[in-house]
């Protein structure tokens, strides 16, 4: 980047690979006769294969940090984490990837397993008139007159291929229910301080996939992944397009991302205000990916190398950039995130076999030739999203 110096990067990442959560395990064991392979940590915990990539990825950060010549010291870092295990747990390993030897605390609010308010996408307000705003919002968002029924239509193909690899037609949920998987009943509660609830297929359906997802990148045997039953790269997408549908619809669509991001993004503007660090790492979810990308109207290109909308252990990364002949600040935002192939084979990654990078793209904002924006038109789209 021509006469342009690395002045300050926020960070925020989504935990790297972690087992399946425990709601998702309840789930699971209706929705199949078969027997699910055994994990050997806690539901919802970071694996030690997933500590070892986030501190692979740790040390090439550090290396890019450098090739941009941002020279760091302890005080310049800070890093903040959800307070569950998962969350702490990258950010303690993605930090001695990336800067083993220096004392960088690792801060979090609570203590393990509680979560923060920051990082913790509940409803906050259960007024009649913005549940409303937000059912209105989701059937714009899907093209459909009830709630999502038009996306249920574009994913049958991949529920379809759910039900075959379950059996689902032998499964408790079957017996319960008496229907197809892709008829299985829809409804939203919209519950003060807790998540959105959804129920039906695309809820069912993304906590299946994301187990699938989790026994692929956690080096399986392939007879144990979807029981060998997900053979090709299409039929993998096929499974991870209902996770990205579901992440997408009630993190990402409008009204819900402007409401659940609000104390991330009032964080990272102070991170920026105060430029009391030249680098911040914030640790949290694919669910706060999600929103900021939806409140902030940022925008990509499909992520090559991978089938996740919101790839684990991916990275958002928001840099300042100065220019010293103009005084002039310039904003700039990449997603850097692990290929499935590197997750899949443990790859360690380096300047040798680097994560990938896609440029984001702020909606509303015209960039100058180099991709960059002007400092103070992004502090000011910041400023009418929080007044």
């Amino acid at each position: 980047m021509n006469k342009l110096q690395l002045a300050q990067v926020v960070v925020f990442s989504r935990h790297g690979i972690r087992t399946p959560l425990p709601n998702t395990i309840r789930f699971l064991q209706t929705a199949t006769p078969k027997q699910w392979p055994a994990w050997h940590c806690s539901p919802g915990y970071l694996t030690t294969r997933g500590g070892a990539l986030e501190s692979y990825f740790g040390d090439y950060f550090c290396q890019w940090l450098q090739h941009h010549q941002l020279e760091l010291s302890a005080k310049d870092v800070y890093v903040y984490a959800n307070s569950l295990q998962r969350t702490v747990a990258t950010a303690q390993y993605f930090t001695l990837g990336g800067f083993a030897g220096l004392d960088i605390p690792i801060h979090h609010k609570y203590a393990i397993e509680q979560m923060d308010d920051i990082f913790n996408p509940v409803i906050r307000n259960n007024s009649v008139e913005f549940n409303a705003a937000v059912v209105d919002d989701l059937r714009r968002y899907t093209g459909s007159t009830q709630l999502i029924e038009n996306l249920d239509k574009k994913l049958m193909p991949a529920y379809d291929l759910l039900a075959d690899i379950l059996d689902y037609q032998h499964s408790a949920l079957y017996q319960q229910y008496q229907c197809k998987f892709s008829q299985l009943p829809t409804c939203l509660d919209l519950v003060s301080l807790e998540e959105p609830i959804l129920q039906g297929p695309l809820a069912l359906g993304t906590a299946i996939a994301d187990a699938f997802t989790l026994q692929h990148y956690s080096g399986f045997a392939k007879h144990d992944v979807a029981w060998g039953m997900i053979d090709t790269p299409k039929q993998w997408q096929m499974i991870a397009d209902i996770k990205n549908q579901y992440i997408n619809l009630l993190f990402k669509s409008p009204v819900l991302a402007k409401h659940m991001a609000r104390p991330l993004v009032e964080l990272i503007n102070r991170l920026f205000k105060t430029r009391q660090h030249k680098l911040a790492i914030l640790v949290g979810h694919d669910s706060n990916i999600a929103s900021l990308f939806g409140a902030l109207n940022i925008t990509h290109e499909p992520l090559p190398l991978q089938f996740e909308g919101t790839p684990i252990g991916g990275k958002l990364l928001f840099c300042r950039w100065h220019d010293s002949k103009t005084m002039q600040d310039y904003f700039s935002a990449e997603y850097v995130y692990p290929t499935d192939e590197q997750l899949h084979n443990a790859t360690p990654i380096s300047r040798t076999s680097p994560p990938q990078h896609v440029k984001l793209t702020l909606s509303n904002l015209e960039p100058n030739q180099q991709g960059l924006y002007l400092w103070d038109d992004v502090v000011q789209k910041i400023a009418q999203y929080l007044s």
